[in-house]
């Protein structure tokens, strides 16, 4: 049985996975990772199945501590990792020795890194999936980030060690001045051409009271639609809602599944990897799809 110990869970740390699927009808949100392309990555290199946990940590990652052998990688965000004092690769598989300290800075390229260690972890399934989701205090450990004195375990997979290292094509380049595509979505008229323009002209900065649940667009100017009554509507990740105060809100993993705000677009799936890598401060323009 592998162990690591938590000895300090950085600024938000949690347990994702793909997400959980088949239970918005009952107002539970996806969850699962923000950056699906670097879980993707992380569990290929420690030679997991695609559905194995890992751990997701924004902006700055933590301290932990090997209490056994393991293989581990990370990909995603640039949090400088050190095993033991000394910088070790992302986007390469790892030895880990009993007793070894990994610890993560904060990211200097990104937002959101994913730790993958080899195994089947022990973590109980909710509703399908081992995702945490902090609004619901379910899923994960607890329900909540990581802590210091928290553990994880896991049953061993036994298999030769093969190091493999991706080449640069294979690593996405995170930028902090990112263009998205989107689709007008059922409210988008309700901006007049003049708002409509102002909207796709705009760089908006990335607030930093954005979260899993949504992040929170910043402008000089404020995008205004008409004052009509809203009826609460489905929504899902990638819908753009314009609240009355005229920043709009960009819906990520654990964002509500009905919301009362008009729905200008939705950014297309393949652009929500990225967006999960801008930092706050970082800015985001919108484009149409042709």
């Amino acid at each position: 049985m592998g162990r690591m110990d938590v000895l300090d869970g950085g600024l938000f740390t949690t347990v994702q996975d793909a997400g959980r699927f088949g239970f918005r009808k009952y107002g539970v949100p996806v969850s699962g990772v923000m950056d699906n392309s670097a879980f993707e990555l992380v569990n290929s290199l420690v030679g997991n199945s695609p559905d194995t946990p890992v751990l997701e940590m924004t902006l700055k990652g933590g301290r932990y501590r090997f209490e056994s052998d393991s293989v581990i990688a990370f990909a995603g965000a640039n949090m400088n990792p050190t095993v033991n004092g000394k910088s070790v690769e992302l986007n390469s598989t790892l030895k880990i020795s009993a007793g070894d300290i990994l610890e993560f800075e904060y990211a200097s390229r990104g937002c959101r890194c994913y730790l993958g260690i080899r195994g089947v972890w022990e973590i109980e399934k909710i509703l399908g999936s081992y995702s945490t989701y902090n609004e619901g205090n379910f899923g994960g450990i607890e329900g909540r980030n990581l802590q210091k004195g928290d553990q994880l375990h896991w049953k061993e997979i036994q298999a030769d060690f093969q190091s493999y290292t991706l080449s640069q094509k294979e690593i996405p380049y995170y930028s902090s001045k990112l263009t998205v595509e989107f689709i007008p979505g059922p409210e988008w008229n309700w901006l007049s051409k003049k708002e409509q323009d102002k909207f796709l002209s705009t760089e908006f900065k990335i607030s930093s009271e954005s979260n899993r649940m949504g992040i929170r667009l910043n402008s000089d100017f404020q995008i205004e639609a008409k004052s009509k009554e809203m009826v609460s509507s489905g929504v899902i990740p990638g819908i753009i809602q314009l609240p009355p105060n005229g920043s709009p809100i960009l819906l990520m993993k654990d964002g509500q599944t009905v919301g009362g705000y008009p729905r200008i677009g939705k950014v297309l799936d393949i652009h929500l990897n990225r967006v999960a890598q801008v930092p706050p401060n970082g800015t985001i323009r919108f484009k149409k799809s042709d």
